[in-house]
């Protein structure tokens, strides 16, 4: 017997009642009669996965957010991706990715305005940085690890030192690192122009983010023209159409760049979105009407996907006269 499960969210569960997020999707995805799965422990990942490559299991969409709690969340992104599904996001895709090197040098290639930056690989020798390195980053430095995740490895005002820089690669001393500029926002009318900015199949939420409070606020549509903020639209799609991702954020700042305005990409894809809504966690979690636009978003593509398989999969009659 073949079991058909629309939605799977893996995250794990920790006894309590669950985000308002994964209610949300629920909620969306038995108004469209779909089935909705809350995966929330290893055990339960594999009896999915090997489920799926038995034949007993098709999964249309698979929401990733596993993390290191699910020792083979690689294999069960894979196993879904095998089998005919969706993952969001493509774990092969993050596996390239989700390396900040490589997307930054991507990004570059595509040309996106970008921190300055200097890449250390991991065979590099610590040394004092040159006077031209100095100059062209500026006098607070940021080294941050390239497969870090949060704020893991991050170094702000680094001296540009080899002592320093010995210090913040002993994080991961495998890893390679980015040590970039620190970028200062301009300020808008009191506020911090910096931004988390959440693209979800293409449905972009631009959002205020204060680097110091974390704190969101949905960017209103009166506020793009007043600031002029449509390129963080533009920067958005451009970083979906590089890397592929579906469902994710990116950090943008507004800051002078060379005697001019620029919208710089900070922390590039972000790609399990911190989900905890302004009434689970205060301002500084998802805001709600995202959480809800992007529950919706979620249904609305894996129902349609699911449509579109089953007409695929309908061979007409007309074909066997």
């Amino acid at each position: 017997m073949l079991h058909h499960f629309h939605i799977v969210f893996a995250r794990r569960g920790d006894g309590g009642p669950a985000p308002r997020f994964v209610t949300m999707l629920e909620r969306e995805a038995h108004e469209r009669g779909m089935t909705f799965v809350h995966c929330q422990n290893h055990e339960q990942a594999e009896t999915l996965r090997w489920e799926l490559y038995r034949g007993h299991l098709h999964i249309d969409c698979l929401i990733d957010y596993m993390g290191r709690s699910f020792r083979n969340d690689y294999e069960l992104g894979c196993a879904v991706k095998d089998t005919g599904g969706i993952v969001l996001d493509d774990p092969d895709r993050v596996k390239i990715y989700g390396d900040k090197a490589i997307i930054h040098q991507e990004l570059e290639h595509v040309g996106l305005a970008m921190p300055r930056t200097l890449l250390w690989q991991p065979g590099d020798p610590n040394r004092d940085l040159t006077p031209e390195e100095q100059a062209y980053l500026g006098p607070r430095i940021v080294c941050k690890p390239a497969r870090g995740s949060g704020s893991g490895g991050v170094v702000l005002g680094m001296a540009p030192t080899a002592a320093a820089l010995a210090d913040a690669r002993d994080y991961d001393d495998e890893d390679t690192y980015l040590l970039q500029e620190f970028v200062e926002p301009i300020d808008l009318e009191g506020r911090p122009a910096w931004f988390r900015v959440y693209n979800c199949f293409g449905t972009i939420f631009p959002c205020f983010w204060n680097p110091e409070s974390h704190a969101t606020e949905l960017v209103t549509p009166e506020q793009i023209p007043r600031y002029g903020l449509y390129e963080l639209e533009r920067i958005s799609q451009k970083i979906a159409l590089v890397s592929g991702y579906t469902w994710f954020s990116t950090e943008i700042a507004l800051t002078w760049r060379s005697g001019r305005l620029a919208f710089l990409p900070i922390d590039y894809l972000n790609n399990k979105c911190f989900m905890l809504t302004h009434e689970e966690f205060g301002p500084s979690g998802m805001p709600t009407q995202v959480a809800a636009a992007v529950a919706q978003e979620i249904a609305e593509q894996t129902f349609r996907r699911a449509r579109r398989m089953r007409t695929a999969h309908t061979v007409p009659a007309s074909l066997f006269v």
